[in-house]
């Protein structure tokens, strides 16, 4: 696959929504257009819904949101089956990254787990391929990032991802 995608993963309250939100909107200023793609294994959320997920992304600064949940996607499409792939292939060409949140299953997409000390957990992806990186507050790990600098997140994105966008 040619588009630029990382996959943000972690436990439920790791504060994924809230580095991503911080990111988008820190890219969003520079002019690099984001897509959002959210994973709702349990077909629970709300689209667009005031302090919901998407809408706090949406209004970070993101183009485009997909909320895909077992049966539907945000746009409330009935679907029998589709993979991360599909989704991808639907966001708009002229997006310069996707940030997807979830799929933890998904292969071959560079990945990054959100893991706080106060979680008092192993990496869910300890044994992933695909982990490129943890972003943290205690982790060790051979690519970490500081979950409180989301600015060293951002220098990696575009040195290794955009190509110093």
């Amino acid at each position: 696959m040619d588009r630029n995608v990382i996959v943000i993963v972690g436990a439920h309250n790791s504060g994924k929504t809230t580095f991503i939100e911080k990111v988008v909107s820190m890219l969003s200023e520079e002019g690099v257009k984001v897509a959002y793609i959210k994973h709702d294994p349990k077909g629970k959320a709300k689209t667009d819904t005031e302090g919901k997920d998407s809408y706090r992304i949406y209004n970070a600064g993101v183009t485009e949101v997909i909320i895909a949940s077992p049966n539907k996607i945000s746009q409330f499409k009935k679907v029998q089956d589709y993979t991360l792939g599909d989704l991808i292939k639907s966001v708009d060409s002229n997006i310069d990254i996707i940030i997807v949140e979830g799929f933890k299953t998904a292969k071959n997409f560079k990945k990054f787990e959100v893991i706080r000390k106060q979680e008092n957990r192993d990496l869910m992806l300890k044994d992933d391929l695909d982990l490129v990186g943890v972003i943290t507050d205690y982790y060790d790990f051979p690519l970490r990032f500081d979950i409180n600098n989301p600015k060293e997140f951002i220098d990696y994105l575009k040195l290794s991802i955009l190509g110093a966008k």
